[in-house]
């Protein structure tokens, strides 16, 4: 009974944050050395530019709303080519890859793509972006980029159905910009993450929010 209910309280929330924003990124272009591993989480927050942009959104159905968490874990394989897990409230939960197309010449080039199971949508959620990422030392890295999503379509508005009845799936589009920056390991802060990444993020749909995120990462 106690797992019945736990069960269910994870639905609930699940489902009442589900019609946040979904986009995020988080990521370099930058892949991870054989053998090694990598894992962060974020939550990612949308901003209208005043009141009156978001009740009018809010009019035409698109409005985002509520925040987005979510999270991934990544492992090297060979150098330039990674595979993990990602997953989000908004995107659901799937296996992921990235491939590292050019190193530092004079930037570093990659593509991430992977997919997601939304289990309240109930479908397949479809995930590309086009990475762009600089080093500005051994400690933190610039990147930018272009998102493609196939996501549930939970946008709200004053007559939208209910977050449970979304079942609708279609592609949005995104740009965004970043920094991340690591830390030295040990010391005083040992108990702290090793590093954090903040990223901007403008959905290219009409009187789009910019969407915030922060993501830690160990």
């Amino acid at each position: 009974m106690k797992v019945l209910k736990i069960s269910s309280g994870i639905l609930v929330v699940f489902s009442l944050l589900a019609s946040g924003c979904f986009f995020g990124t988080f990521q370099t272009a930058q892949t991870l050395e054989p053998g090694g591993v990598d894992a962060g989480w974020y939550i990612n927050y949308p901003f209208y530019f005043d009141k009156v942009s978001r009740e009018e959104a809010k009019d035409r159905g698109n409005a985002y709303i509520l925040p987005n968490i979510g999270g991934y874990i990544g492992y090297g394989t060979n150098g330039s080519f990674d595979v993990g897990l990602r997953g989000s409230l908004g995107e659901g939960i799937g296996p992921y890859g990235k491939l590292r197309l050019l190193n530092e010449t004079p930037f570093s080039l990659g593509t991430l793509f992977g997919f997601g199971y939304h289990p309240v949508a109930q479908g397949i959620s479809l995930h590309l972006d086009l990475l762009i990422s600089k080093r500005l030392s051994r400690f933190s890295s610039i990147y930018t980029g272009l998102e493609i999503l196939r996501m549930p379509d939970y946008r709200r508005g004053t007559d939208a159905p209910e977050i449970q009845d979304v079942d609708e799936f279609k592609q949005f589009e995104a740009i965004f910009f970043g920094i991340k920056a690591s830390r030295r390991g040990g010391g005083r802060y040992r108990s702290l993450p090793f590093g954090i990444t903040l990223e901007f993020t403008f959905p290219l749909t009409e009187n789009p929010a910019l969407i915030f995120g922060v993501q830690f990462e160990r």
